[in-house]
C-alpha cells in the first residue's frame, strides 16, 4: 500500500488530521517536523534561529529521503515541504499526496488555538498578512505537487479524514 502524504500551509491541520487517519486505519503516522527535531536535537524554532531556513530545508530533504520508501504510513509534512522539488519527487515515489487547502481565516484560527512554534510566523504583528503572503508564494507549488485537493474549511477533522480515506481507497 502506498503512503498517505499530507501537504499544505502551516496551521491547516495536517498533524491533527493525520492522527485521526492513522488511528482509523491503524497505520503509523510520521511527522517530518518531529523527525527534524530528533535529528537536530532542538526545536524547529531553535533550528531556524541558530542555523537559518536553508539549513532547516537541507535537513528536511534528508528526512524525506529517509522516510519516503516506507509503505502504508501516513506522512504529515511541514508547510514548506514543497519548496524543494526533490521532496515531492521522493514523497510521490511511494505516496499519494493530499493538499489540505483552506481560507486564510481558517489557518489563522487554527494557529491561534495551537501551542506549536512556527518560526516563519513568529513575531509578526499581522499574522493574517504573513500567512497570506506565505500561502500565495507557495500556492502553485501545493497545487502542482498534489494528487488530490481537500478543502478543510468548515469541516470537522473526522469528515476531512474520512474524505482522504475515501480517495485513498479509490486510488
Amino acid at each position: 500500500m502506498k503512503n498517505i502524504v499530507l501537504i499544505g500551509p502551516s496551521g491547516i491541520g495536517k498533524t491533527t488530521i493525520g492522527k485521526y487517519i492513522s488511528k482509523k486505519l491503524d497505520i503509523v503516522q510520521i511527522d517530518t517536523d518531529d523527525l527534524i527535531e530528533e535529528k537536530t536535537n532542538m526545536s524547529i524554532k531553535d533550528t531556524f534561529d541558530i542555523y537559518g531556513e536553508d539549513f532547516f530545508r537541507t535537513i528536511e530533504v534528508q528526512v524525506v529521503k529517509e522516510i519516503a520508501d516506507n509503505k502504508n504510513v501516513l506522512i504529515s509534512t511541514g508547510g514548506g515541504i514543497v519548496l524543494r522539488e526533490e521532496n515531492i519527487h521522493a514523497l510521490r515515489s511511494n505516496g499519494i499526496i493530499f493538499f489540505l487547502n483552506g481560507k486564510i481565516e481558517t489557518i489563522v484560527r487554527n494557529l491561534n488555538s495551537s501551542d506549536v512554534d512556527r518560526p516563519l510566523l513568529m513575531n509578526e504583528e499581522d499574522m493574517y498578512e504573513k500567512i497570506k503572503k506565505l500561502f500565495l508564494e507557495r500556492k502553485k507549488l501545493y497545487y502542482s505537487s498534489c494528487d488530490y485537493l481537500i478543502d478543510v474549511d468548515d469541516k470537522s477533522v473526522e469528515s476531512i479524514g474520512d474524505e482522504i480515506i475515501f480517495y485513498y481507497d479509490k486510488h
